[in-house]
């Protein structure tokens, strides 16, 4: 992995709940990024979820995983 300080805002386009995995389309680096519940910033009793449609800001790293371009690593929800 090329771990860089890639940062950008993206749109959460798919949430798998049962799997807790899903994709993010970054705003400005034109990817798509696989993302997994891990990686979401929450507060110790908060249930780290997405939701599509949501706005988040994130860190990634390419390549990615799963055969996506990129792998958000730090995932911030903005709404």
């Amino acid at each position: 992995m090329n771990r860089q300080d890639c940062r950008d805002t993206g749109v959460v386009t798919t949430w798998n709940l049962e799997e807790g995995w899903g994709t993010i389309a970054l705003n400005h680096a034109d990817l798509t990024a696989w993302v997994h519940y891990s990686a979401i910033v929450a507060g110790p009793t908060e249930y780290r979820s997405l939701t599509p449609g949501q706005q988040v800001r994130c860190q990634y790293e390419t390549p990615g995983q799963d055969g996506y371009p990129a792998r958000a690593v730090e995932v911030t929800k903005l709404s």
